[in-house]
């Protein structure tokens, strides 16, 4: 499935994408905008066995400044992640959402709310 972008009256935005059978998913941000990051879901369509799904900054200046935000629990079939906080991503950086396979016939679905700046 593609990546999705829905436009909630111009600041607010989502950016969602789904998995196919047991395949790794991640979704990430645009680049070229200041964003807001106000919270980030993932759905898996059973309980799955994975890793845990992981949050993290993906730095424009280069992956030695990459910096993992959050990891969520093993084999969770519903993860949330809400910053501490005001989180903003830099114009040149991107939030990274990973959510590994889970197994079987298991799909996963990751959506990123954020609020344009």
């Amino acid at each position: 499935m593609a990546l999705v972008t829905k436009n909630y009256g111009g600041r607010y935005q989502r950016f969602t994408n789904q998995s196919g059978a047991n395949a790794s998913l991640a979704v990430s941000t645009p680049t070229d905008v200041p964003l807001r990051i106000l919270c980030v879901t993932v759905k898996y369509s059973a309980g799955p066995t994975q890793t845990g799904v992981t949050v993290e900054l993906d730095n424009g200046a280069g992956a030695a400044w990459d910096t993992l935000l959050s990891t969520g629990s093993a084999n969770a079939q519903n993860t949330t992640y809400f910053p501490d906080g005001k989180l903003t991503i830099a114009d040149g950086d991107a939030l990274k959402v990973t959510a590994p396979a889970a197994g079987g016939a298991i799909t996963s679905s990751i959506s990123i709310y954020v609020e344009v700046l």
